[in-house]
């Protein structure tokens, strides 16, 4: 029998740790060795990385290997070369408390290939992330079908649905009632734009919407896959010349870690900037940013809230977050989403709205009153996805987010 993502929990806080960074140094002489030091707490599948300048020639013949009791391992890994060269591996199993682990970066005439664990399948209409070859999330790149008696201003696309849990939930939709919430998405509702008021919230409007524009990339490896897309925010105030007003950047990594305890777990990174030289002034008000539309079974008692702050569904509503989580049943069949909110992310932390009635929420920094996103200052957000079976309490969530939230474990290269 499978654990259930419940006892995950008692691998301890590094079990979602973003990274342990160990110190860069120059790969000029081999075998590198590498401690993981001891923690305090048990780490279980932590996601640890090295940032090794200068190695762009030597990648395709440094191998990782583990050294445990006397014994050597090969260890998948992946390079990341977006920013810094790093190379990305999963410190696998369970590590108790006041232990290290030891690695060796070795020179090989050839690298081994590592099994592909998280792959990006792309269609015409979308970009779709499996992990072990299971489903866990549909970035839509296609305006999406819409009912037949439904008004073509709900036509959208740049959105994820739907999310899959490991045992196969679906735990968001595009609504039927609400034809602009669409499983995970961005938008804003009253703004100001070169002397207009661009709805990119209500899309009925016809004023405004968001669409995708290009795949920039997409990566697949046993560590990680991702994806880079860009979307518009269209402003229709004249229907015959669309101005695009925003454009925004998504930076989705779908992580392999989770198997043996049941979730999954992703990051979304969002970029707007100002697509020309005038600035957008998003306007206080009490809903919009990004947002988590629910699976369509969620109402009444079949759906439930909780914040970092303990609050439930009924005391929510604007109050200010680290994370929020929203769990609903599907014929009886209980799962969710917990959604942590970055530390540097604007008005962190930050206040959300709660719908009293649909199965839907989403962080509106808004609320707190006008901000601005100009030609010289970008708005950048992140936010951390564990799509997980089952519920969850407070008391397992606050130690995932603090891993999410800190800086980087530092690790030590050994001379």
């Amino acid at each position: 029998m499978k654990r259930s993502w419940l006892r995950m929990v008692f691998w301890g806080a590094c079990l979602l740790q973003p990274a342990v960074s160990l110190a860069q140094v120059a790969p000029t002489t081999f075998p590198i060795k590498i401690v993981v030091p001891a923690a305090e707490h048990d780490r279980g599948d932590a996601v640890v990385s090295i940032a090794l300048e200068g190695s762009g020639d030597l990648q395709a013949s440094l191998q990782l290997v583990e050294m445990q009791n006397g014994e050597r391992k090969t260890i998948p890994s992946q390079w990341d070369v977006q920013d810094s060269p790093q190379l990305w591996w999963i410190m696998s199993g369970n590590t108790p408390a006041g232990a290290e682990r030891h690695y060796l970066l070795e020179k090989v005439a050839q690298r081994q290939s590592p099994e592909t664990m998280v792959c990006i399948n792309e269609s015409e209409s979308f970009l779709e992330v499996t992990r072990a070859g299971a489903k866990v999330l549909r970035y839509n790149t296609a305006v999406t079908p819409l009912p037949p008696d439904a008004d073509p201003k709900y036509k959208r696309s740049g959105f994820i649905h739907p999310i899959w849990t490991p045992s196969g939930e679906i735990v968001t939709d595009r609504a039927k009632d609400y034809l602009h919430q669409l499983g995970v998405w961005l938008a804003y509702v009253g703004t100001s734009f070169e002397g207009r008021a661009p709805n990119f919230w209500d899309l009925l409007n016809g004023r405004a919407t968001v669409q995708y524009a290009e795949t920039q990339h997409r990566r697949e490896g046993p560590v990680f896959g991702e994806f880079r897309v860009v979307q518009e925010h269209l402003d229709l105030a004249m229907p015959d010349a669309p101005v695009v007003a925003l454009q925004e950047t998504w930076d989705v990594r779908v992580w392999n870690v989770g198997q043996r305890d049941d979730y999954y777990l992703f990051d979304l990174k969002t970029t707007v900037r100002c697509a020309g030289t005038s600035p957008v002034t998003v306007k206080q008000h009490n809903w919009g940013g990004m947002a988590i539309r629910g699976a369509p079974e969620w109402y009444g008692e079949q759906c439930k809230f909780l914040t970092s702050e303990g609050k439930t569904r009924s005391q929510a509503n604007h109050t200010r977050v680290r994370w929020c989580d929203i769990a609903g049943a599907t014929a009886g069949v209980w799962s969710g989403m917990t959604v942590m909110s970055h530390p540097q992310n604007l008005r962190h932390p930050e206040p959300v709205r709660v719908n009293e009635t649909i199965p839907y929420f989403c962080f509106v920094d808004s609320f707190l009153g006008d901000f601005e996103i100009t030609p010289e200052k970008e708005l950048v957000l992140q936010y951390r996805f564990l799509v997980h079976d089952g519920e969850v309490q407070g008391g397992q969530i606050d130690p995932l987010w603090a891993d999410f939230a800190s800086s980087p474990v530092v690790a030590k290269v050994v001379e």
